[in-house]
This record gives C-alpha cells, structure tokens and sequence, in this order.
C-alpha cells in the first residue's frame, strides 16, 4: 500500500533531486514537475486550480503563492537557480505564464492584482544576444517587479526588467518594455503612459 500511495505521489508531482520541499495546498495544486535540489514551493492559498503548472529545473530556487491568491491557469516556470518567483496576497489570474530563467533573478506581483488571461511575464530573453566578437553578452536577466493593486489586461506581455507601479492598469495586448509609474494607465506596442492620477476598482458604478 506505501509503495502503490509513493508511486501515485510520483505520477502528480513528478519530483526528482534531494531536499525539495513543498507546503501548503497541495491537492490544489494542478501538476509539479521538479528537477533539482533544494527547491521550495510554499502555497498558502486555497485557490490554486488545477489548470496550473508548476516546473523547476535547477537548484535553490523559491515559490511563494499567499493566501487569497486565485490563479485558474497557467505555467510558473523555473530554470537555472537562485531564482524567486513569489505572488501577493489576494492577487487573481485567469491565465498567465510566469517565467524565471537565469541565476538569480526574481519576479513579484503584489497584493491586491488582477491579471487577465494570455498574460506573459518573463526576467529574461532566455536566449543571449551578444557584441559581433561573441565573448560578451549585451541581454543580461532582470528582475520584474509588479506593485500592489495593478490591473493587467489581457494579452499583455511585460519584459525583463520592468517595473509597475502600484494601482496602475496596463491595457489589453500592450507591450511593456519600460517601467509604469504608481497611478497610470499604460498601452500600446511599446507601451507608453496615456493617463496620470488614476485608480481602478473591481466594483461596477
């Protein structure tokens, strides 16, 4: 019976490496994929569906979901090490993929947000440019940095690098490739500011 429940463990949360921890919520959790050491998913949310996917590939890389997050589907993703990834408390996503892929960099979204679907954020380019000798890199990662209260439309893609204010709202399909004051609406391809001293409300009035 311990090795049919072990085996059942390994076909939902494929895990393999030493000193991987995973707490919280896990039964709500859609699939972990783990390869690694050392690795830390912390979910104290209750609403983490089963839509989403979780994968670590490298070391020493951390998770963070907050209580009150709703996440309904998308990719969290993790490659190389020393990578943070961490969501703020009462944050919903209807769909986005969320991607580390370098050493040590960190991508947070704050209390309070509201993403739509078919969001991507990503600290990296994943693949390197570099000068025409090829021995220096020119697309170093960037961490991403998401303030509380921001309403993210749908289809919008944000880019290493970026930072977004707090209570901000990013139009639908924008392109941000440059930081978003705090109270702003941003849009377009690239993005730029349309509006100052804005708020935004979940309510209908």
């Amino acid at each position: 019976m311990i090795r049919f429940l072990k085996s059942i463990f390994n076909f939902i949360f494929p895990i393999k490496g030493k000193n991987n921890h995973i707490t919280g919520r896990l039964r709500l959790i859609g699939k972990v994929y783990i390869r690694g050491n050392n690795n830390t998913i912390i979910c104290n949310s209750k609403s983490v569906w089963g839509g989403v996917k979780i994968k670590i590939f490298g070391n020493n890389n951390t998770l963070i979901i907050h209580s009150g997050v709703v996440m309904k589907k998308g990719v969290i993703w993790f490659e190389d090490s020393g990578n943070l990834i961490e969501i703020g408390e009462h944050t919903t996503i209807e769909g986005a993929e969320l991607a580390v892929a370098e050493e040590n960099t960190t991508l947070k979204i704050g209390n309070d947000c509201m993403l739509s679907s078919d969001i991507r954020i990503a600290t990296t380019d994943s693949h390197s440019v570099t000068d025409i000798t090829g021995t220096k890199r020119l697309n170093s990662a960037k961490d991403v940095n998401i303030g509380n209260h921001v309403w993210i439309g749908n289809g919008v893609k944000i880019n290493k690098g970026v930072i977004i204010g707090d209570n901000s709202v990013i139009a639908g399909y924008s392109v941000m490739t440059k930081s978003c004051p705090p109270n702003t609406i941003c849009a377009g391809i690239p993005a730029q500011i349309k509006k100052y001293n804005i708020n935004w409300t979940r309510k209908r009035f």
